[in-house]
């Protein structure tokens, strides 16, 4: 009897704890080969990044140095109340231009600019 309803509910106890860590544990999000930080969401063509300014710009840098991508670092500077921080790439094998992270008005932005097809 007993041995019945361990064999009884140790399927559903599986799927639960399956389910539970793929809930809790998402993939990062890669958007043309650009890692995105944790809790980052699209809007439109650019995104809302899921850290601070000073933070996603610590991220993309240590990112791009890890990665070993030759790379330009513009900025942080702030224009018309806006801070920017550019990240210029000179390796022709990404498939991006520039990452621009900006802070408007409050919100951290990343923004791909794609090399043309």
């Amino acid at each position: 009897m007993l041995a019945s309803l361990l064999v009884r509910w140790q399927f559903p106890a599986v799927v639960a704890v399956a389910l539970g860590l793929a809930v809790a544990a998402p993939a990062r999000a890669d958007v043309h080969g650009v890692p995105l930080p944790r809790g980052t969401r699209a809007d439109g063509e650019r995104f809302v990044s899921g850290k601070g300014y000073r933070d996603t710009v610590e991220h993309v840098a240590k990112w791009l140095s890890r990665a070993g991508i030759a790379h330009r670092q513009v900025g942080p500077y702030r224009a018309r109340g806006v801070d920017v921080t550019r990240f210029v790439s000179e390796a022709a094998a990404t498939k991006w231009l520039a990452i621009h992270v900006y802070r408007q008005a409050g919100k951290t932005w990343i923004s791909l600019v794609l090399r043309p097809t």
